[in-house]
């Protein structure tokens, strides 16, 4: 993983932990869930990434 642009780390974060905890998610694989999202929007420019870049 090569990160390009930090832009909405945090967001993608945030959004990826609500997502999962409100679809049922425990904690700890919420926290996951969030961190695998976040780590894949940082490795393309801006704050928004292409569809197909979406786990």
């Amino acid at each position: 993983m090569t990160p390009v642009d930090t832009t909405a780390a945090g967001d993608s974060f945030a959004a990826g932990y609500l997502a999962a905890r409100l679809g049922g998610a425990s904690v700890h694989a919420a926290a996951l869930a969030a961190h695998r999202l976040a780590s894949i929007v940082i490795q393309h420019p801006g704050a928004i990434i292409p569809k197909a870049a979406m786990p």
